[in-house]
């Protein structure tokens, strides 16, 4: 065999452990998803995935106020100038644009582009045709496209009148590309350094994603070098305060347009600074399913707190009494949410949540208003409780798989078997029983009122199948209907 054989050799394995992790991650985030669908996850955070986000290429956010210069910093990376950009220094641009890899220039519209299946953006559905109206994607043949999509937004405004304008909500449409982003890059001008309360709000909306954000400090070869130092200092004050870390935030100082340099002393500063983006930029696809577990991860410990808050406000409102009382219940708690935070992080600690995993405070507030406003001053009564099954399910998947999956994502020996991740996944999150007797059968009893209902549970080795057994005006009525397990047998005895 031929070192060329050998090679190739090689690299068909990388692109099947490539695949067989990939499916390891999409089998993880299954696993996740009753849970997200019981506590309503969606409302109150962003929509579920989808496979083809989690197969997605590396994405680069670049978001900044208007005239920053944004598109001119794409067009300066991707080496091309993109399908459908526009350049000027008014706001030239009302729309998210994914500027993609393709063969030939062309420009697919929000619609379209949401139900392309080679495209990473059924979520933004979510938004509405009011937001699907202003996203494209544009295909541009770029060599660096093939490893990295850039996503170009609207310039933040600055005037409460011009906000209200927009027909959705920039910020939630921000925060879902952050979430789905392998790198955000937060566009400055040197000579415009105010951030509005627009942006602030962007801003604020990336915190738990700190590790991910970069700051451009743009056009800065047009000031000199003191002002310089002054708005460096400025920036990065202003930055720490809105993400309210104490982490220093990384700045990249150049100017990024196709015009020379005025100073010659900031020639070396910004050929460095651009050096440094740019490998950090190709160093994304390698690092990429890192990122993608990282946020499996917090996504994971953020369904854990939120179902226990849930479990917490509704085990708080009074089962019995007049609905004044119960609208007057619920009130209190949510004015007083972090008081309910602290119960929450003290009694609900044996399933392993901690300060730290619980969201930002006012954004809930304001989902469980909304809440309130929708269905009634004592919907929390009617809240999820705590599922221990899906709960045991998510601990499995922090401390079993997902460590499994980090293991695999590096090659250590190419005659590996790659399957075996995969294996071992499947047994780790569902546990398979070892013999094919009958194992397990019980009864829940349910409330006592005319439609009370009963369950029974009944496992064997292969699948689950079980009897709804429903007791309806006296008679007890064998619901064969919700067996799915029980119909695939006698279609196979027919």
């Amino acid at each position: 065999m031929s070192f060329s054989d050998s090679k190739r050799l090689s690299e068909k394995e990388r692109q099947k452990r490539k695949r067989t992790v990939l499916k390891g991650l999409q089998q993880s985030y299954a696993a996740l998803q009753p849970l997200e669908k019981h506590t309503n996850f969606r409302s109150f955070f962003t929509a579920p995935m989808t496979d083809q986000e989690l197969a997605a290429k590396p994405h680069i956010l670049v978001v900044g106020q208007y005239s920053t210069g944004k598109t001119t910093f794409i067009n300066q990376l991707v080496g091309a100038d993109y399908e459908g950009c526009h350049i000027g220094p008014e706001p030239t641009s009302d729309r998210f644009i994914a500027v993609c890899h393709g063969d030939e220039r062309r420009l697919v519209h929000g619609n379209n582009a949401s139900v392309n299946p080679g495209l990473p953006y059924q979520g933004l559905t979510t938004f509405g045709q009011n937001f699907l109206s202003k996203f494209s994607a544009a295909y541009t043949p770029s060599d660096v496209l093939r490893d990295v999509t850039f996503v170009d937004t609207p310039g933040v405004l600055s005037g409460e009148k011009q906000r209200r304008m927009r027909s959705y909500d920039f910020a939630k449409v921000t925060r879902w590309f952050a979430e789905r982003a392998d790198l955000i890059l937060l566009l400055f001008d040197a000579h415009k350094l105010d951030i509005s309360d627009e942006f602030k709000e962007v801003i604020s909306g990336l915190k738990g994603l700190d590790n991910k954000v970069r700051c451009v400090l743009n056009k800065a070869d047009q000031i000199d070098a003191e002002r310089l130092v002054r708005v460096y200092g400025a920036l990065m004050f202003n930055i720490g305060k809105i993400l309210q870390t104490p982490e220093v935030v990384r700045v990249f100082i150049g100017s990024f347009w196709d015009k020379p340099v005025q100073h010659d002393f900031y020639r070396q500063i910004f050929s460095s600074d651009q050096q440094l983006l740019l490998k950090e930029i190709g160093e994304l696809p390698r690092g990429s399913f890192s990122l993608k577990l990282d946020e499996l991860v917090r996504r994971t410990r953020l369904v854990k707190v939120h179902s226990c808050i849930l479990d917490k406000l509704q085990r708080s409102m009074p089962r019995f009494g007049i609905l004044a009382n119960g609208a007057l219940v619920q009130v209190n708690l949510i004015s007083n949410l972090e008081a309910v935070f602290k119960d929450v992080a003290r009694e609900y600690a044996k399933y392993g949540i901690s300060e730290g995993d619980f969201p930002e405070i006012e954004n809930y507030r304001r989902h469980l208003r909304e809440l309130t406003l929708r269905h009634g001053p004592t919907c929390f009564s009617k809240l999820a409780n705590i599922n221990e099954r899906e709960m045991l399910r998510l601990q499995r998947l922090l401390d079993d798989v997902i460590p499994l999956l980090s293991r695999y994502e590096v090659p250590q020996n190419i005659n590996e078997n790659f399957e075996d991740p995969i294996k071992a996944l499947d047994e780790a999150l569902h546990g398979r029983a070892k013999n094919r007797g009958l194992m397990q059968a019980g009864a829940v009893l349910g409330t006592l009122t005319r439609g009370l209902m009963w369950a029974v549970i009944v496992a064997s080795a292969g699948g689950a199948a079980y009897a709804a057994v429903r007791y309806s005006q006296g008679k007890l009525k064998l619901d064969l209907e919700s067996l799915p397990y029980f119909n695939k047998l006698a279609a196979k005895e027919k």
